[in-house]
């Protein structure tokens, strides 16, 4: 079988959105609204933070504000030259949302957070803790959540078995990634 037909296949996986859990998007907008768009999408890894970031800059593009992404991970580089470029960029109407901000120095985080008070229109993060910004939401999972998305992902008729993905779920600790990362070296090694 070739990797891109694994239904758990990367490019399959990037096509689910998030799913708000006891919410909806349109609550999420009031709410950071509310927190003059400064703000923390919070949770542990596999929960969904990227993927509402993205979709949230989607839903503000759409409502006409300029929202500019940017993605810090263990392998970009987003040392003081780098921060102090993006601040240098940045205009009074950016909605700036930044995906990774535990990555970032302590001195950095400090400059960016008192920069983007009075030079753009705000901040909007990801982060597996509390307390850099207010807490726009908490993103957690749960196995039914998994079992949609799995169902979704696979061919018409197939399934998986629940309480396969119970125990999946439970293995990885509610990290939605790391499940789909298995199913797919299960998936490639069962074909």
């Amino acid at each position: 079988m070739k990797a891109r037909d694994n239904p758990f296949a990367v490019e399959r996986i990037q096509t689910i959105r998030y799913r708000p859990l006891n919410t909806t998007f349109d609550r999420i907008l009031t709410r950071l609204h509310e927190l003059n768009y400064r703000a923390a999408i919070i949770g542990p890894e596999g929960s969904g933070k990227t993927k509402l970031l993205e979709d949230l800059q989607r839903k503000l593009r759409q409502k006409g504000l300029r929202a500019t992404l940017i993605f810090i991970n263990d392998t970009s580089r987003f040392d003081s030259p780098a921060c102090r470029r993006l601040l240098s960029e940045l205009m009074r109407d950016t909605l700036l949302l930044l995906d990774g901000a535990d990555l970032i120095r302590r001195s950095d985080w400090s400059l960016l957070k008192r920069h983007t008070i009075t030079h753009a229109y705000g901040l909007v993060i990801t982060s597996h803790r509390r307390g850099l910004l207010p807490t726009l939401i908490e993103c957690t999972t749960n196995p039914a959540l998994l079992e949609d998305i799995v169902t979704d992902l696979l061919p018409q008729g197939r399934t998986i078995p629940a309480e396969f993905l119970d125990g999946l779920y439970l293995r990885h600790q509610g990290d939605l990634h790391a499940c789909l990362r298995e199913l797919y070296d299960l998936y490639a090694r069962s074909c």
